[in-house]
């Protein structure tokens, strides 16, 4: 932590009288680091080339003043991690006022007063150790979570199941997290030989708990689902992978944080897809003809809630050319300027005007139109989904 004798300090005046005794009332106060400057333009070189906490700012100076100096430490935006205390005799009050409008912290009047220049100081001293440390805090928060989305954003899959080495699918899916991390997931990953897990959640909250939250449904979801098929050689009913998820979910869970899940397995060779829905966005069926079908068939509840819950299984049965869209709430409820959503209604247009075009291509204009209606406006919830579709 930084101390006050530490403070980077410069003092600009074009008096060298007045910047000679107040450099020795400084170091009698226990400042060691203290730079001088003889007017405006000498002082914005040395803050050109170095970071001062400190600038003690005569208001009347020549070549240029100290009201001009502090406008220009506005616009370059020094005034973060510079403070200015402003140097001025009794009659330029009202030139003082204007600069502590522009962003000073104090004013020194002349003569110096020792105890005064000692008080005012240390206030603004502490204030920028503070603001130092607080912004070193938050810069490094920004790196942390910047390599937390990284992370998860590698944590999900982006190498998808494509209609070649006997694999009769297209798939793929995309997800736009409304933070820097969030609480949405996906997967799509072959399970059995010939047998495709797809799951998409939605996480609740936001931010870095629903992060964990979530990196701690897709690791079981996967776990759960191979390590069956390892040790039975057989393929999982998905209830009964859902309430093992569930089950561990529940525990150590203070906060009764939930996930939302569309959980289903695919057989490729005769396109049924079996299928638990625990509480998640209604998904919809692609008919080859470009119709949209929803599926409203809900099993059970979110999962983390209700501990010993059994979801019932539902199946579908998908033709050559037929697909299917599973999305996160953060779709239809993607806000405009004027506090609009998009709404479902518009989403199941826009699934029907883009046809039968690959899943990839899809999601991708799919986004572009979400995100066009937004505006600009922030994402209040995370963008999730996978489109998936059986070849022809």
């Amino acid at each position: 932590m930084k101390s006050r004798a530490e403070a980077k300090l410069l003092v600009v005046d074009d008096n060298p009288e007045n910047r000679d005794l107040l450099t020795r009332r400084l170091r009698r106060l226990g400042y060691t680091d203290m730079t001088q400057a003889a007017d405006g333009v000498e002082a914005l070189e040395l803050l050109a080339d170095g970071v001062f906490d400190v600038v003690l700012l005569d208001v009347m100076m020549p070549r240029m003043n100290g009201v001009d100096v502090l406008t220009r430490m506005r616009a370059d935006k020094r005034l973060e991690r510079t403070a200015v205390i402003m140097i001025s005799a009794a009659t330029e009050i009202e030139t003082v006022v204007k600069c502590i409008e522009l962003g000073a912290e104090d004013y020194l009047p002349k003569p110096f007063n020792p105890v005064l220049l000692q008080a005012r100081l240390g206030s603004v001293v502490d204030k920028m150790i503070l603001r130092a440390e607080s912004l070193a805090h938050m810069e490094r928060m920004d790196r942390e979570l910047a390599e937390a989305r990284r992370q998860q954003l590698q944590m999900v899959t982006h190498e998808f199941p494509f209609p070649v080495n006997g694999m009769p699918v297209s798939v793929h899916a995309t997800m736009h997290p409304a933070r820097e991390v969030g609480g949405d997931l996906y997967d799509a990953f072959e399970a059995a030989p010939g047998v495709l897990c797809v799951a998409l959640g939605d996480v609740s909250g936001k931010g870095v708990p629903a992060a964990l939250f979530m990196a701690r449904t897709r690791s079981l979801l996967r776990a759960a689902t191979l390590q069956h098929v390892a040790i039975t050689g057989t393929v999982p009913n998905p209830a009964a992978i859902v309430t093992v998820i569930n089950e561990e979910l529940c525990k150590n869970n203070p906060g009764t944080m939930f996930v939302t899940l569309f959980y289903g397995l695919l057989d490729l060779g005769s396109g049924k897809l079996t299928y638990v829905n625990a509480g998640h966005v209604h998904p919809y069926v692609l008919g080859s003809d470009g119709s949209v079908t929803i599926v409203e068939r809900t099993s059970g509840p979110p999962m983390g809630v209700i501990d010993f819950v059994r979801h019932t299984e539902f199946e579908l049965d998908l033709a050559p050319g037929e697909g299917l869209i599973v999305i996160s709430d953060g779709f239809p409820e993607m806000e405009d300027a004027d506090g609009a959503y998009y709404s479902l209604e518009r989403l199941e247009e826009d699934f029907r005007e883009l046809g039968n075009i690959p899943p990839d291509v899809f999601l991708s204009a799919l986004v572009d139109r979400v995100m066009a209606f937004s505006g600009g406006t922030p994402q209040a919830d995370d963008v999730t989904a996978l489109v998936l579709r059986l070849t022809s």
